[in-house]
Parts: C-alpha cells; structure tokens; sequence
C-alpha cells in the first residue's frame, strides 16, 4: 500500500513540474544564509540574502503559472519555506544584531514576530484554500506580505548600513521596529499589490527609463536608495488604507 501511495504521489513528475519547486527550494536555501552571515555579523549580507530569497519567492509562483504546473505540493512549500526565509531566520537574525542586550524581552520579541509571521502565512493560506473574498481582495494585499514583513523587520540593518549611526542598533529601536513590522504582518491594512499595476502603451518608456535610473541608483548608493525604498514602502500603507476607504465608499455608492 505504501509503495502504491508514492507511485501517485511521484508519477508523472515532468521537469516543467519541478522548475517551481526549484525555485522555492532556491529561495530557502539563499534565505537560510541570512543566518549564517548574522553568526559572523556580516550584516549586510544577510540583508542582501532576505532580498534575493524575495525575489526568486516572486519567481516560483510565475513559474508554475508558466509552466502549469500550480499544485498543493508547491503551495505547502512555498508557505514553509516563506515561514523559514521570512519568518524564523530574520527574528534569529536580528536577535544575534541587537536585540540579545534585552534579554528575555528581545527574545520574546523576536518570537512574536515569527508568531505573526505564521498567523500570517496560515490566514493566506486558508483564504486561498477556502476561495475566501473581500471587496478590497482585487485590488490590495491583506496586511503586509511575507518578503515586505521581513525587510521591515531588518530595517534597522538597513539604516545601520547606510549611513553608520549607532543609533540603529540600539536594542530600544530595533525591538520598537520588529514588533511593529509583526502587527503590520497580522493587521488587515490593505497594502499594495505590485500584481495589480498596470502600465498603459504610451506609459512603457517612460517606465524603463525610471527604473534604469532606479537600478543605477541602487549600484551607486546601495544602503540608502533601500533605506529610500522602505520609507516609499512604508508611506504607501497610508496611501493605500486612504484609497481603499474612497474604493469601499465608491461601492457602496454604487450599490444604492
């Protein structure tokens, strides 16, 4: 019986299935790192790592879609390794950098971040599950997304490597950063959702050249062009709980 189960389980397993899951697996494994960069306080490098497990995070999903290979395999380890990437390492991680001076109060800080990390994961899960909807899903995340929760968290490194100052790895400050970073996983504040820009034909040159001169940016003035970024990041929660107000009010109007 159980040589029949993983007969089903792995029967038909193209390598377009298996493309995502490398992808994912990827991302765990470059997100692990942040760890190990963190136990020899090179800081900049965990930092870096969090942002590369990001971006190949945002591939997996594309990649399935690509190849029509979506699965609840892939989604199950997509959860658990953003859980890992996103949750874990960046609370181990920012204990090692500050918050170990605080005791058992920067420890319990830093589970509760890895506490709203998974409350956070299971609430999407379940939404996706149980096709669960609401007026704002369309248009706006529910709260902030796992890759976006974890560089707030390390925002403090961030400043730290951008401009030097003390002040960004005084315990005070990063346990204040990383316990708002975790409310604002679990809050309902719709939060924007690069999946739903659209950029119009006459709009597409003026957007490559913006973003060339974003990526040279970046090149040259690495720290604080990301400092810059989660500052935007942080103004559009604000940006975006106003639109979603005018959104719901327009609706309603609407339906009257």
């Amino acid at each position: 019986m159980a040589r029949k189960n993983r007969k089903q389980l792995f029967k038909n397993l193209t390598l377009a299935r298996v493309i995502p899951n490398l992808a994912t697996l990827s991302a765990l494994l470059v997100g692990f790192t942040q760890v190990r960069f963190a136990l020899d306080e090179q800081w900049e490098y965990a930092v870096i790592s969090v942002i590369a497990a990001a971006f190949l995070d945002a591939t997996d999903g594309r990649l399935a879609r690509l190849f029509n290979s979506c699965s609840r395999f892939g989604a199950e380890l997509d959860s658990l390794s953003d859980f890992a990437v996103f949750g874990l390492c960046p609370a181990i991680v920012m204990y090692l950098y500050s918050l170990s001076h605080l005791g058992r109060a920067g420890w319990a800080a830093s589970i509760f971040f890895a506490a709203c990390m998974g409350l956070r994961l299971a609430r999407f899960n379940t939404c996706d599950i149980e096709n669960i909807k609401t007026p704002l899903s369309g248009k706006f995340f529910t709260g902030v997304p796992a890759p976006a929760g974890a560089i707030l968290a390390l925002f403090p490194i961030i400043l730290f490597n951008a401009f030097g100052l003390d002040l960004f790895r005084n315990p005070y400050l990063c346990i204040t950063d990383i316990t708002i970073a975790g409310l604002l996983c679990i809050s309902k504040f719709p939060t924007i959702s690069i999946k739903k820009f659209h950029i119009r034909k006459d709009q597409y040159l003026p957007f490559l050249l913006s973003m060339v001169i974003v990526i040279v940016m970046v090149f040259m003035y690495t720290w604080k062009a990301l400092s810059l970024f989660v500052l935007s990041y942080i103004v559009s929660i604000f940006i975006c709980s106003r639109m979603a107000k005018r959104t719901l009010h327009h609706d309603k109007e609407l339906a009257h």
